[in-house]
């Protein structure tokens, strides 16, 4: 069997967590307004795409439950919370967080504009300061899990966040691990990546981040291992558009 390394925390007071947390909010300060526009020409459309596969993950969990409480983590502009609002009715509880004040006001600013009524709230916080015990049915995050300095603990708490039989999904760009995909998004990120990111004048380091935050991110196997050492089981994860990005689903044990 094939030995995963294990992906070790620098801890909450590092001085890496904390530079990564403060580089993540003065980014979405820049970025936040027009976030979903860019992420649409970088990813060429793709992650409406696989959102569609969260959306999925979370039908087949729904089926035969009546209703269920969620939490976005990592929310960005609710681009996750918004789709699962609009296509799982069932779901009709809905909390959504982020680090980025300027992201929250995106969101909340779209909901003001579409889904005033439908019971969502979002609030500034941190993935890896707990935030419940025992509270939502399922927890998700979407291109977030890779900003996340301490991986470890930030799972550890959607673990204790989630109530028995809950069910955690992972949506997050990674490296390509296969020929000709592997070779081709190296050439994209290298080459047509920053030409992008000087068209569309995003902030200056926002190209480059994104490049360093998916070479850095874990594979998929390390990720499922630290699900299961947080406690979860039946975990599983899935590539998506040749490895391009990858889905991984845990769950809080019943008893």
């Amino acid at each position: 069997m094939e030995t995963i390394a294990p992906v070790k925390d620098p801890g909450f007071d590092s001085d890496e967590a904390r530079k990564r947390k403060k580089y993540m909010v003065d980014l979405f300060v820049v970025q936040a307004k027009n976030y979903d526009f860019h992420d649409d020409i970088y990813g060429l459309y793709a992650h409406r795409l696989w959102v569609r596969t969260m959306v999925n993950v979370i039908k087949k969990y729904m089926k035969g439950k009546k209703r269920a409480d969620m939490l976005d983590m990592g929310c960005g502009t609710g681009f996750v919370t918004f789709n699962v609002a609009r296509k799982v009715p069932a779901i009709d509880n809905i909390e959504s967080f982020d680090l980025s004040p300027d992201m929250i006001k995106v969101a909340k600013e779209r909901y003001e504009k579409g889904f005033k009524g439908r019971k969502i709230k979002f609030w500034v916080a941190d993935a890896e300061i707990p935030f419940g015990n025992g509270k939502y049915d399922l927890v998700t995050t979407s291109f977030a899990y890779r900003n996340f300095a301490n991986k470890n603990l930030a799972t550890k708490n959607v673990f204790n966040a989630l109530k028995p039989g809950g069910m955690f999904i992972i949506q997050d760009l990674t490296k390509p691990e296969k020929q000709p995909m592997k070779g081709l998004y190296a050439f994209y990120m290298k080459f047509i990546l920053p030409v992008f990111a000087k068209v569309l004048g995003t902030e200056r380091t926002a190209a480059g981040w994104l490049k360093k935050s998916t070479d850095m991110m874990p594979t998929n196997a390390q990720i499922q291992k630290i699900l299961e050492d947080s406690g979860f089981t039946r975990c599983y994860y899935k590539s998506l558009s040749g490895g391009i990005a990858c889905i991984i689903v845990g769950f809080k044990p019943e008893g």
